[in-house]
């Protein structure tokens, strides 16, 4: 992670939930924490992305 210091955080989700996450990352990624990560960096994407369009739709108005 790029020498930068890791954090731990605590998760709280639905014992179905996380048996069909499982289930859907096996194979995929190497470990449940990549796999989370890899979904944060998604979300973190897509949130950039919405805000460089609503201020793109700003400026035009």
């Amino acid at each position: 992670m790029n020498g930068k210091r890791i954090k731990r955080i605590l998760l709280h989700v639905p014992s179905n939930f996380l048996e069909e996450f499982d289930r859907e990352i096996s194979g995929v990624y190497a470990s449940r924490n990549e796999a989370i990560r890899a979904g944060m960096t998604l979300v973190l994407k897509a949130e950039k992305r919405r805000q460089t369009q609503k201020r793109r739709t700003h400026e035009n108005t």
